[in-house]
């Protein structure tokens, strides 16, 4: 459902609910862009070049942004397989495989050694 009948729906039924009255309200009830991105991210393993983080603890995202659960972390030490990349929340993001731990997600093309993977999702 997009955003502005989500918002549609929330009017009408808070009109209805006050018997006419409309009330102010101070938030919509909407999902935002990013959460959409978490259930349904498309990849594939189109590069299969190995990677590396340039710093450690870096989160590996169910989806491409920061409000995306995180799966686990990649370490400097880790080697990675890069899939492909997206465009994302700031940026590019490319989809990997952590090789170390076997956990599999999305991380911010920044911080990665050269910036992720070449070929787009």
């Amino acid at each position: 459902m997009r955003l502005r009948t989500k918002l549609a729906a929330v009017a009408v039924g808070a009109v209805a609910a006050t018997g006419g009255l409309v009330m102010p309200t101070t938030a919509a009830i909407a999902a935002p862009d990013g959460a959409a991105a978490c259930t349904n991210p498309g990849w594939s393993n189109k590069d299969g070049r190995a990677g590396k983080t340039n710093t450690n603890y870096v989160n590996i995202r169910s989806g491409p942004t920061t409000e995306c659960q995180s799966n686990g972390q990649a370490q400097t030490s880790h080697s990675l397989t890069l899939h492909c990349w997206v465009y994302g929340q700031d940026g590019t993001w490319s989809h990997v495989r952590d090789n170390s731990t076997g956990v599999s997600g999305w991380i911010k093309d920044s911080l990665l050694v050269n910036y992720g993977s070449n070929v787009k999702c």
